[in-house]
């Protein structure tokens, strides 16, 4: 994300442009996979000054204006990641192995609305986290040598 990118989008979201907004959403931004609060902070302190709680803000700002999606991982775990310009939700895939986390780009991914429709809920949002084994990690199980994909029924 460039800096001119973060700036259309702190201005479509109605927000005040500040420095260190535009840093951190160009962090968030600017990575293939979600972020935690920490690698934000690591990210822009080691060029600018700014501290934790800060970042915290900002964070919690931007997903409170629909810039990024925040994705609880347990009570202590959260990773932000950009959202789209129409509300986009995406699947995530966590690996069991090496604990990194990945945006997918499945545009479709079924969901039965109608099922969801008889639960008689008032449902904002769906998150979606797959979880299992990246590739990196594959290949490492694997070896060097072997070309074989994984047996996938033995998870």
């Amino acid at each position: 994300m460039t800096e001119k990118a973060a700036l259309a989008r702190l201005k479509e979201a109605g927000l005040e442009i500040t420095e260190h907004r535009v840093q951190v959403l160009m962090a968030v931004g600017n990575t293939e996979r979600p972020s935690s609060a920490q690698d934000v902070l690591e990210k822009i302190s080691a060029k600018k000054d700014i501290n934790r709680v800060t970042v915290y803000r900002i964070l919690d700002l931007l997903v409170d204006h629909n810039v990024l999606n925040r994705l609880g991982f347990g009570e202590k775990s959260q990773r932000f990641c950009l959202r789209g310009a129409q509300a986009d939700e995406h699947p995530h895939f966590h690996c069991t192995r090496c604990d990194c986390y990945l945006c997918l780009n499945i545009p479709h991914l079924p969901l039965d609305r109608e099922a969801l429709d008889d639960l008689s809920l008032d449902i904002r949002h769906v998150d979606i986290r797959l979880e299992g084994i990246c590739p990196a990690c594959q290949k490492k199980l694997r070896g060097p040598h072997d070309s074989t994909p994984p047996d996938k029924s033995a998870s």
